[in-house]
């Protein structure tokens, strides 16, 4: 009897095993399918929560059941199978905690609510339930980081107390809904996500395309479409780079190209950062950026810039058209500057060449007639004279004669004087406009001569050396002889203060002051130098010195437009050239060139 007896034992006890191992089998099974459920519904809750519902209503042997979501403030049912379809109805619609407070555990951080005898609780909730056949009931519930979320429900319309395994059970279906909420939850943040990105994507500026570590077409945007004319078959192949670069090329995008070579150098550049600019066929100029992917691939971007280069051009041709108004502005100032100063200067000379020109007539004059009256004098005393000793005529001859060679002179330099006066009065008129073939050398010594007799007329104590050096073989040149007077008094006038500062200001009482000037014929352009041995020229002003206003003279003693105006004369009138060469206390030369080409003479007339 015992060994029956322990063989049923161990019959009962296998058969509990199997039935253990039967259900541990269905459960896993079950879950298996809501997992299956869940992976090929992504993002679509409801038949997530229907499945779970019936396999939790199926293997807990439960008559009822329903899945609710809350907001936290009421349930909503979203699921429900086996319930009379009014109460369906109103779970729809939801209810507050407060219609059902056997819940209000949960809200406190229960796992769930388990309630043997619906009777035993509330009396309201239990008429209600006892109405509608419900006597057992688990609720447990849907909880994602200790928030509620909602539950499941599983009733019965029997008492019959759902066991642990059975509530274990549910609890990990209860987990499956949570987890299938939350991916519901970032699917949704991704697909909403993905569509800004699209949104912003398709609204750039620029076209943008990139390719993935296998160098395929992964992703582009509209306007990389359009701004390179491609169709939607193409894209839609989703094609190598190598193959997107051949079909620009055959397609004309890089003008006349060996197209494998072209495929190749791309295809080499791809793994580096680079920026090119490029014409379209159709003349628009586009922009092109490349920036490899880390871990592979590249992102290549479009930027139409056929606006911007036409407004870059448009602002270089304004920028030019400005500057060379500023610059003709400014040549116009300089030469009405220069205008205003020689009219001024020429109004001066005149006056003075003319008040001149009165007493220098009387002297010539007089000189003359006092020769001629000489010679009446001898004449009508010739017969007296006869008449004395012979030493008594001598002496008279000789004093007649010391007459006669005394106003010689006084009417050779009267006439000397007239030709300077003569010159300063056409200096005065200031017609720099005429140009006319000159003896050089005559025009430079006539400034020299000017000059010298200026500075003695000024200072009665001034003396300097003034040493000539003129080429004889310089011929005729057609140049503005008033003008270039100016050019040879300013830097005379220069060279005498420089040279005479020398020897008083700064007390070098053995300073022998000396002037020179020479002129030299160089073939096609003529030469002229005016050195002076005087204090010389800092060389930190050198460069200053043909600017208007500048001047190394103290206050009062210079203007600053004497040499601005000679450069310009030179320059700019006669198209030449001006250079000063120079050595503090020791010398300083000025050296200029004029060509003998009238039309290069008149170039910037």
């Amino acid at each position: 009897m015992r060994t029956f007896a322990d063989q049923a034992v161990i019959a009962i006890e296998n058969a509990r095993l199997l039935t253990e191992l039967r259900e541990s089998l269905e459960q896993q099974t079950a879950t298996a399918e809501v997992l299956q459920v869940i992976n090929s519904s992504p993002g679509e809750l409801q038949p997530v929560f229907e499945a779970i519902l019936e396999k939790a209503r199926t293997h807990c042997g439960a008559t009822r059941g329903a899945l609710y979501l809350f907001d936290g403030e009421t349930f909503s049912g979203v699921a429900m199978q086996g319930l009379p379809q009014d109460w369906a109805e109103q779970r729809r619609r939801g209810f507050s905690v407060r219609q059902t407070p056997h819940l209000e555990p949960l809200l406190a951080g229960a796992p769930f609510v388990h309630i043997a005898d619906m009777r035993l609780i509330d009396e309201l909730d239990a008429r209600a339930a006892a109405e509608r056949g419900l006597r057992s009931n688990l609720s447990l519930a849907l909880r994602k980081d200790g928030a509620l979320l909602g539950l499941i429900t599983c009733g019965r319309s029997e008492v019959r107390p759902f066991s642990a395994k059975e509530i274990a059970f549910l609890e990990n279906f209860a987990a499956q809904a949570v987890i299938a909420m939350d991916n519901a939850r970032l699917l949704e943040e991704i697909r909403r996500r993905q569509a800004e990105l699209r949104v912003t994507f398709d609204n750039m500026g620029d076209g943008v395309a990139m390719f993935d570590a296998e160098l395929r077409l992964a992703a582009w945007n509209r306007n990389f479409q359009q701004i390179l004319d491609l169709t939607d078959t193409f894209l839609a192949a989703r094609p190598s780079l190598a193959d997107y670069i051949r079909h620009l090329a055959t397609h004309g995008e890089y003008g006349e190209v060996d197209v494998e070579g072209e495929v190749r150098r791309l295809l080499e550049a791809a793994g580096t950062q680079y920026s090119t600019e490029r014409t379209r066929p159709d003349g628009r100029v586009i922009e092109i950026r490349a920036n490899p992917v880390p871990g592979g691939g590249v992102v290549i971007i479009y930027s139409d810039i056929t606006e911007r280069k036409r407004a870059e051009a448009e602002i270089r041709a304004a920028r030019d058209a400005a500057e060379a108004a500023l610059a003709d502005l400014r040549r116009a100032q300089d030469r009405l500057i220069q205008s205003e100063k020689m009219a001024s200067l020429g109004q001066l000379t005149a006056g003075i060449a003319h008040e001149i020109k009165n007493p220098l007539n009387f002297v010539n004059n007089f000189a003359g007639l006092s020769v001629e009256l000489l010679d009446e004098l001898k004449e009508t005393a010739d017969p007296g004279i006869a008449t004395l000793d012979k030493d008594t005529r001598a002496e008279i001859d000789e004093i007649v004669g010391m007459l006669t060679g005394n106003l010689e002179k006084i009417a050779e330099h009267g006439r000397r004087a007239d030709g300077i006066v003569k010159s300063m009065l056409e200096h005065s008129r200031g017609v720099s406009g005429e140009r006319r073939e000159v003896d050089l050398n005559t025009l430079v010594d006539e400034a020299l001569n000017l000059a010298y007799h200026g500075a003695r007329a000024q200072d009665a104590s001034f003396n300097i050396t003034l040493e000539r050096d003129l080429d004889p073989a310089v011929a005729p040149i057609e140049l503005a002889p008033q003008e270039m007077t100016r050019v040879f008094l300013n830097l005379i006038g220069n060279g005498f203060y420089a040279a005479t500062k020398r020897a008083r200001g700064n007390g070098e009482a053995g300073h022998r002051p000396t002037l020179q000037v020479s002129t030299r014929d160089l073939g096609e352009a003529v030469e002229v130098r005016v050195r002076d041995n005087g204090t010389g020229i800092a060389p930190e002003i050198r460069d200053q010195l043909f600017q208007p206003f500048f001047t190394t003279k103290p206050t009062g003693e210079g203007t600053g437009l004497g040499l601005s105006i000679s450069w310009d004369i030179v320059t700019q009138q006669h198209g030449g050239s001006i250079e000063v060469a120079s050595r503090p206390g020791e010398f300083t030369e000025f050296t200029i060139r004029l060509p003998r080409n009238a039309q290069a003479a008149g170039k910037s007339t």
